[in-house]
């Protein structure tokens, strides 16, 4: 993701996780909220809690792939958490999961 769709500091985030409103599945939680800029933000959140960093770094990429083949419309920011399932599915699971939120929180045009 280009540094400019990402979000990166505290408080972005901060504002999105708690006046955002949310969608979620077993595998993902989505939080959006209006943007600030003209492009739109994205940042994924992995704790501790679903494994080592490998495992962590690993769910990541795979949601910075599927985020990279999707068309997000503008002017929308958004945090996509990951529950400790995420890290045990298969990638093709993981992408309907991340595009099934996005078309329900309409990050994505059906």
């Amino acid at each position: 993701m280009v540094r400019e769709t990402r979000l990166r500091r505290r408080e972005d985030f901060q504002r999105v996780l708690s006046a955002g409103r949310s969608k979620s599945d077993s595998l993902l939680i989505l939080k959006t909220a209006p943007g600030s800029t003209e492009s739109s933000r994205i940042g994924i959140v992995t704790s501790k809690k679903l494994g080592c960093a490998v495992v962590r770094n690993r769910v990541r990429r795979r949601l910075r792939e599927i985020l990279r083949k999707a068309e997000i419309k503008n002017s929308i920011d958004a945090v996509f958490i990951a529950r400790s399932s995420a890290a045990s599915v298969p990638y093709a699971e993981l992408e309907a999961s991340a595009c099934n939120l996005m078309k329900r929180v309409g990050l994505v045009s059906s």
